[in-house]
């Protein structure tokens, strides 16, 4: 799957921000890093891509989450959105 999109700036460190793909029951299907596309130390919105491998879940919906780059650990500086997504089944060539 692959994701596109913008984030602030401070979503970014190291111009990444982790990314996670969950199926209903809330289990990880993936693990990626979302690039910023541009230049990332600003606190305008960047442009960001990522792209995700996994095996369908049994479960027909699931969860994307973006979280925001947090090195430091302190909760104050951690964030999420979370995207809940459909999983559809695509003919293989």
């Amino acid at each position: 799957m692959r994701i596109a999109g913008e984030a602030r700036g401070n979503w970014f460190f190291e111009a990444s921000f982790p990314v996670l793909l969950l199926d209903a029951e809330r289990r990880v299907l993936a693990l990626g890093i979302a690039q910023a596309q541009g230049e990332w130390m600003t606190q305008a919105f960047v442009p960001f891509s990522a792209e995700l491998v996994f095996v369908a879940p049994p479960t027909a919906d699931g969860t994307l989450v973006l979280e925001r780059d947090n090195p430091s650990g302190l909760p104050e500086h951690a964030d999420r959105i979370e995207v809940p997504v459909r999983f559809v089944a695509t003919p293989q060539n």
